[in-house]
């Protein structure tokens, strides 16, 4: 491998359609359960009116109407999650050269990427690979005498070909540590 030709491993074509899958899959559901909800509030709204008019408790229509609003705010944090993984699938790639290994999340803004565990790191300042919920992270730290910025936490969610590219991590990095 020449330093002008690196290897860039992104998500094949199947687990992005995958993502798109659930993704929109999601949001289908997601619209279709808001507006059930926003079907039936009429109906909640009268029977409380009529409740109200016999002089009978109402907090039962209360919870129900506190509980689809709590439904809909999950539901919103649910449909985010989705819209998020599906732009790390499709936007992500490690590109690996002789010099070290980058993460790249081209479909977010830079800011959010670099939280996201988009950065650079060299072969010399890896130091662990660990699997965290669903990414794959990777942490740097090699060198004790280094006094630059602090490295960063790379993070991907998954790519095509991961066996080769965990290989190639654990064959380059020097100071990466193996735990059991």
């Amino acid at each position: 491998m020449s330093v002008g030709s690196p290897l860039v491993f992104r998500p094949s074509f199947a687990q992005r359609a995958m993502a798109v899958l659930l993704f929109a899959g999601s949001w289908m559901v997601g619209v279709r359960a808001l507006a059930q909800i926003m079907e039936r509030l009429p109906v909640l709204r009268a029977s409380m009116k009529v409740a109200e008019a016999a002089s009978e408790p109402t907090w039962s229509f209360w919870v129900a109407l506190v509980a689809a609003v709590g439904a809909v705010v999950v539901g919103s944090f649910l449909l985010l999650a989705t819209l998020l993984g599906l732009l790390l699938v499709e936007g992500s790639q490690v590109l690996v050269d002789e010099l070290g290994l980058a993460v790249e999340h081209n479909a977010l803004p830079a800011p959010l990427a670099r939280k996201l565990g988009a950065g650079r790191l060299p072969w010399k300042r890896i130091t662990r690979l660990e699997h965290s919920g669903p990414f794959f992270v990777l942490r740097g730290g090699g060198e004790p005498e280094h006094h630059g910025p602090k490295d960063p936490t790379l993070r991907f969610l998954m790519v095509d070909e991961l066996e080769r590219l965990v290989f190639t991590i654990l064959e380059r990095s020097p100071n990466l540590k193996h735990e059991e």
